[in-house]
């Protein structure tokens, strides 16, 4: 039988879980320009990193967000050139692919990172309990750390309260849903992408900025 997968942990001082119907709105009013600083210190091969950039970018461009992925590099092999530290919220965020078993469950994938108010640049993606997952007899791994990382971006552009009752922001994927991603098909409701997009704008207009050693962060 197989155990539903604890995708993502959004650590702040308090959660609440909120829902997220599709409210059948038209979301693609203005596109959002948001970039990615990507850490790739579990040095995943480059075809499975690829794999993982074009499945981000794909959920992304159906909720009218463009993506500039920025591959800043391995250990010891950073791309300093690329302005990849240059994170500010919410148009520059940060994923780390981390190589050791530092997540909270040995079938949590991922966390990000938010403040009391909700806003937050950096989240961390547990390698190898991703790609040692019995999820991946249905969904190819690229495509597996691309729904992995977006769902974490998610958090971070939804705030708190962005885990939801179906689809790519529940807070437990099981075969439905895994089955769902291996054909492309597990999005953002159009609630969530009209909800990211407001954040956004709003946060870019009041120049929020800030990189993520400023965020108070309760961890575990």
């Amino acid at each position: 039988m197989w155990r539903k997968l604890c995708l993502a942990t959004a650590v702040v001082l308090a959660l609440v879980a909120a829902p997220n119907a599709d409210a059948g709105q038209d979301t693609h009013r203005e596109t959002i320009h948001l970039k990615v600083s990507v850490f790739n210190d579990a040095q995943v091969p480059l075809s499975v990193l690829r794999e993982a950039e074009a499945r981000t970018q794909s959920v992304l461009d159906e909720a009218g967000i463009t993506l500039t992925w920025l591959d800043c590099g391995t250990p010891g092999k950073w791309h300093t050139e690329l302005g990849c530290r240059d994170i500010s919220f919410p148009t520059h965020l940060s994923v780390r692919l981390v190589a050791a078993k530092k997540a909270v469950s040995e079938d949590t994938f991922g966390q990000s990172y938010l403040n009391e108010q909700g806003e937050g640049n950096y989240a961390n993606v547990y390698v190898a309990t991703l790609s040692s997952a019995k999820a991946l007899d249905v969904i190819r791994e690229g495509d597996l750390l691309g729904y992995v990382v977006v769902h974490e971006l998610g958090h971070l552009l939804l705030g708190i309260g962005s885990h939801s009752a179906e689809g790519l922001m529940r807070a437990k994927w099981g075969v439905s849903e895994l089955r769902e991603a291996a054909r492309g098909n597990l999005l953002f409701s159009k609630i969530e992408a009209e909800r990211m997009r407001a954040r956004y704008l709003s946060a870019a207009a009041r120049g929020v900025g800030g990189d993520s050693s400023k965020l108070r962060i309760s961890g575990k």
